[in-house]
């Protein structure tokens, strides 16, 4: 049995899908299992990572985990801690815990750090582990969305990276192939798209999916801040992720050749991406 935690996020959706097709015994964990909208079958739980009494029952039977924290706050990685624990004294074997490429390149910001800490704690656990360290995914773009749809424009902030974007899928089929294969323990995968993106070119490919020119203006960093107030979506967060985007302009161009390795076939397109989700930058 595998439990998928973060079973219905934009990687645990898909890899309960994949599981589930190729008919493997898969349990979805969520905190809020009433919302879940995964296939018909699936056996959907509650558990919290913030609730430990919630996990002996989500982990009962179950020899592989992967492993998706909500977040990081400053006390560190409580969550995979106390995952940890509980899966300790279930009897799981393995653990697969969701990353950030930017553990792998030595990156500072916040959300680095805290993945880095929560590696440390899956890999000091006793069990078999294998971290996946994504790049920036392809959903990214629904932030754009709005904007695009009202005034074909992308407006996005100086510096950002030209980015291997890659499409949940991906890592979910990676996901996949790590949970049901041996040969991945003691293991660390860097997952990339198959090519590299600017912000200008990711414009045009949604342009050319819409059949219409979309704009793509530049703010600062200030800009980007105070509209992202004004929607009141700023605060620590979002510095922790400005600091992310700024930082990894050194590596995320950087191509991966682990999604074809693993999968044995090349990762999907942004193209790919957004033909499946246009409907949202209309």
């Amino acid at each position: 049995m595998i439990l998928v935690t973060g079973a219905t996020g934009n990687v645990g959706s898909e890899l309960v899908a994949q599981l589930a097709a190729e008919g493997v015994a898969v349990r979805a964990m969520t905190r809020s299992p009433e919302k879940a909208n995964l296939p018909t079958g699936i056996e959907v739980v509650a558990g919290d990572f913030d609730k430990p009494e919630t996990l002996p029952a989500a982990l009962a039977g179950v020899e592989r985990v992967f492993v998706v924290p909500p977040g990081y706050g400053p006390e560190g990685p409580v969550q995979e801690t106390t995952l940890v624990a509980a899966a300790r004294k279930a009897g799981v074997k393995h653990l697969v815990k969701l990353s950030t490429s930017g553990v792998g390149f030595g990156a500072t910001d916040p959300l680095s750090s805290g993945h880095r800490a929560g590696e440390r704690v899956v890999q000091e656990s006793g069990m078999e582990w294998t971290i996946l360290r994504p790049g920036t995914f392809m959903v990214y773009l629904h932030g754009y969305a709005d904007t695009i749809g009202k005034e074909r424009t992308m407006y996005v902030t100086e510096g950002d990276p030209v980015s291997a974007m890659i499409h949940p899928r991906d890592i979910a089929s990676v996901a996949a192939k790590v949970l049901t294969a041996s040969g991945h323990e003691s293991r660390a995968y860097t997952l990339t798209g198959g090519e590299a993106l600017s912000p200008q070119r990711q414009g045009e490919i949604i342009g050319e999916a819409l059949g219409r020119q979309i704009k793509v203006v530049e703010r600062t960093t200030a800009e980007t801040q105070a509209e992202f107030d004004r929607l009141g979506w700023g605060g620590p967060r979002l510095d922790a992720l400005l600091e992310l985007k700024r930082q990894s302009a050194a590596w995320d161009w950087k191509i991966s050749d682990s999604v074809q390795k693993i999968t044995g076939t090349a990762p999907l397109t942004l193209r790919t991406w957004v033909d499946e989700n246009l409907h949202i930058f209309r």
